[in-house]
């Protein structure tokens, strides 16, 4: 699977007088999962609200191989569903009164033949919750409703995934568990992943490359190994 290079140069400012915060960065990313690292308050949220477009940078250009999301300069701007990205939110945002399998069929590419259907089960079958299928988000347990929102981004056939601390509502021993089903979902999916997290852990065993965020710029980019053996 030939992977696309995700290419951004974000500039965004918000609040005014002296509360101002400017996000500030160009990030490149492609195979594998790439992870934005650093504090909260560093703008990784906002970096990844404007590659989805849910956010609109002041100016820059973010691009997915040929294919342009945003343009200040040429005044391109693609709306969310046709940027062709997943994104797993930090608090999973399941649709309450609907069962586990049909919040992972919601957006998806699907049509006649079946095939968004079958997508999910396989998915599903993927991460171990297949009994899931027919309960609501309330009957499912932390990692059973995170796993339903990995395959609910996961089915609409993303060119990118985008997952915004999807660990951080869980307790230590599903996060150690689900940081390894992130990492081997990856693989098998051959998807590229941008991963924004602060947890050193999560960092260290998904990231095979970092850009460290601060302030909102970025502070470093390269080899995670390397980045995180210098923090302290």
């Amino acid at each position: 699977m030939l992977t696309e290079i995700l290419d951004a140069r974000i500039r965004k400012r918000f609040g005014s007088g002296g509360s101002v915060v400017e996000i500030d960065v160009h990030i490149q990313a492609n195979d594998g999962i790439t992870v934005l690292f650093g504090p909260s308050g560093a703008g990784k949220t906002s970096i990844l609200r404007a590659v989805a477009g849910i956010m609109i940078p002041d100016e820059g250009r973010i691009a997915l191989g040929k294919t342009v999301f945003f343009d200040s300069s040429s005044g391109v701007n693609l709306p969310m569903r046709r940027r062709e990205v997943g994104y797993v939110f930090q608090n999973h945002l399941l649709f309450p009164h609907m069962t586990a399998e049909q919040n992972a069929l919601y957006g998806a590419r699907g049509d006649a033949d079946g095939s968004a259907h079958e997508r999910v089960r396989s998915l599903f079958a993927m991460m171990g919750i297949e009994k899931t299928a027919a309960r609501r988000p309330r009957e499912l347990s932390g990692g059973e409703q995170q796993r339903v929102a990995l395959a609910r981004a996961l089915a609409t056939d993303p060119a990118i995934m985008l997952l915004d601390e999807p660990l951080s509502s869980v307790d230590a021993a599903t996060r150690e568990r689900l940081t390894e089903e992130i990492a081997d979902i990856q693989r098998r999916t051959g998807v590229p992943f941008l991963y924004v997290t602060h947890n050193h852990a999560e960092a260290r065993r998904l990231g095979k490359t970092m850009i460290l965020i601060s302030e909102g710029k970025v502070a470093r980019q390269g080899d995670a190994t390397e980045i995180l053996g210098a923090q302290p």
